[in-house]
C-alpha cells in the first residue's frame, strides 16, 4: 500500500497533475457533485462553522470552503503590541533556539536555515525558529504576527521528488524542497523572517500584497507597511508557517512548546523592547 500511495503522490507532484487536482477543488458544477465534495471534506476533517462566515451551504466549491473567512462577530483578531502573535491556526511542530546554520525538521533530520531562506542570517546572534503546521481542519488564512514593514520577499520553486526518496512524513529537506514564499520584515531595527510553505506536491500560496508571482528564487525589495493581525495571505492547499526572530528581540512565553495547538492571534513571544 505504501508503494501505491507514494507512486500516486509522485504522479501528483508533476505540474500537469497538480493543476488538475487544483481544478478539481474549484469545481462548482454540477452542483450535486460540488456539494458531495464539500460535505465529504467537512465530515472527514470534522470542521465546525461556528467561528466562520456563513454555513457550508454558502460555499460553492472545496477551494472556497478551504479558505473560509473568520466571522469577526464570532472570533475577532485583536492586536497586542507587547507580543508577537501566532500568524496562523495549527500545531507547533518545533520551536528551537539556534546559533548555527542548522534547524531540526524532525527527529534525526535537519536542514540549512540559509538554504531555506535563500539568505544567510547573522549567526553571531541567536535565532528562534518556530514551525506551525496547518492541518486540513484548520483555518487556512494567515496574518501578520506583529506591526512593521515588509522589506523584501523571495518566492522559491518546489521540486519533483524521485520515487525512491518519497516518504509520507520524513522527506529530507522537506521545507526546502517545497514551494515557499519568504518575507523579510523589520520591526524597529530588528529583522524577522516569515515563510509560508506550500503543501507537499500540490501547494498553492497567495499573498495579499503581491499581485504577480514569479518563482525565480530571487529576493525582491519592497516597502509594505503592516498592522498586526492584518491578513497576510492564504493557503489554497495548505501547509506550514515558519517564523524566525532574533533572541534579543523576543522570548517565547511560558507554555509555548512543541505539540501545542495555537490559534491565530494567540501570544507566542513576549517583546523585550
Amino acid at each position: 500500500m505504501n508503494v501505491l500511495i507514494r507512486s500516486l503522490l509522485y504522479v501528483l507532484s508533476f505540474p500537469v497533475f497538480s493543476r488538475l487536482y487544483g481544478q478539481l477543488t474549484r469545481i462548482k458544477r454540477p452542483r450535486f457533485f460540488a456539494r458531495f465534495i464539500i460535505d465529504f471534506f467537512v465530515k472527514t476533517y470534522d470542521i465546525s462553522m461556528d467561528e466562520y462566515m456563513g454555513d457550508t451551504a454558502d460555499y460553492d466549491s472545496l477551494a472556497s470552503i478551504f479558505i473560509r473567512k473568520l466571522d469577526p462577530g464570532k472570533r475577532g483578531l485583536s492586536p497586542d503590541h507587547q507580543h508577537i502573535l501566532s500568524p496562523a491556526d495549527g500545531v507547533i511542530s518545533s520551536i528551537e533556539l539556534i546559533d548555527s546554520d542548522k534547524v531540526i525538521q524532525a527527529k534525526g533530520i535537519d536542514y540549512s536555515l540559509s538554504e531555506f531562506l535563500n539568505e544567510t542570517p547573522d549567526f553571531s546572534r541567536k535565532w528562534y525558529v518556530i514551525t506551525i503546521y496547518l492541518s486540513p481542519h484548520d483555518y487556512h488564512r494567515y496574518h501578520f504576527p506583529l506591526e512593521g514593514e515588509v522589506t523584501g520577499y523571495c518566492h522559491m520553486k518546489g521540486h519533483i521528488y524521485p520515487v525512491n526518496n518519497l516518504g509520507l512524513k520524513n522527506i529530507k529537506k522537506l521545507f526546502i524542497r517545497n514551494e515557499r514564499i519568504v518575507l523579510k520584515m523589520r520591526s524597529g531595527n530588528e529583522p524577522i523572517y516569515i515563510a509560508a510553505v506550500g503543501a507537499t506536491f500540490v501547494g498553492s500560496i497567495k499573498m495579499e500584497f503581491i499581485e504577480k508571482y514569479k518563482r525565480d528564487n530571487n529576493w525582491k525589495d519592497i516597502s509594505y507597511s503592516t498592522s498586526q493581525m492584518d491578513e497576510m495571505g492564504r493557503f489554497e492547499l495548505g501547509s506550514t508557517i515558519i517564523m524566525v526572530t532574533p533572541e534579543e528581540f523576543a522570548t517565547p512565553i511560558d507554555g509555548i512548546t512543541t505539540g501545542n495547538h495555537v490559534k491565530t492571534g494567540e501570544k507566542l513571544f513576549r517583546m523585550k523592547r
